[in-house]
């Protein structure tokens, strides 16, 4: 009797052990599956986090604008050049480019002047933009945004400024293009030695 008391006893034994280790095993097992879900979630979080700061990093140092030509125009074929002109084309991948939304910083050897745009005809801290090419359509003086493949004359009255600009023979001038997006695109150069009988001088 006392045998059968001491049998039943190990075998209770032997079964709270078991239940306990079985338990001490599912609950290492929900533990452990509850740090790699909260692992994931936080990698998830911070690999978005990198890629949305690496793409806004993009955007601050990469300019969005590509100058392709310069010229100035003068009043007829004497004289000095009165008025800027700066053709520009979206760099590769960039975004669009709201010329309502950007600065053109000009500067020579008496003054430094910002230029805000304009749909109208430009005059004193002003410049506008026309279309060179627009295939779709879409830039005009009252929305002047430029999109991929468009083509787009900045034009600076430089004689109508409060005081006023000229651009003469070997003069050295400096602008910049700040747009709303992106870094700001330098324009420099030197006026060539002689405007000759030209009405158009090709500046850069």
């Amino acid at each position: 009797m006392k045998a059968n008391r001491k049998s039943a006893f190990g075998h209770d034994l032997h079964g709270a052990v078991g239940i306990g280790t079985m338990i001490v095993f599912i609950a290492t097992i929900l533990v452990a599956a509850t740090a790699a879900a909260v692992l994931l979630d936080t990698s998830g979080k911070l690999q978005d986090k990198a890629q949305s700061t690496g793409s806004e990093t993009t955007k601050e140092v990469a300019s969005n604008l590509l100058v392709k030509g310069v010229y100035g125009t003068r009043q007829g074929t004497t004289g000095d050049v009165k008025w800027l002109n700066i053709t520009v084309s979206l760099a590769p991948g960039a975004e669009s480019v709201d010329l309502s939304q950007m600065i053109v910083r000009i500067k020579d050897k008496a003054q430094v002047l910002d230029l805000a745009y304009t749909q109208n005809a430009a005059g004193a801290d002003q410049f506008n933009g026309t279309a060179v090419r627009d295939d779709d359509g879409s830039f005009s003086a009252a929305t002047p945004v430029m999109n991929a493949g468009d083509l787009v004359r900045i034009k600076i009255p430089l004689a109508l400024q409060t005081t006023p600009m000229t651009l003469a023979p070997r003069e050295a001038f400096d602008s910049m293009l700040l747009p709303e997006v992106g870094t700001h695109v330098n324009v420099g150069f030197t006026a060539p030695s002689s405007y000759g009988s030209d009405t158009i001088v090709i500046l850069r």
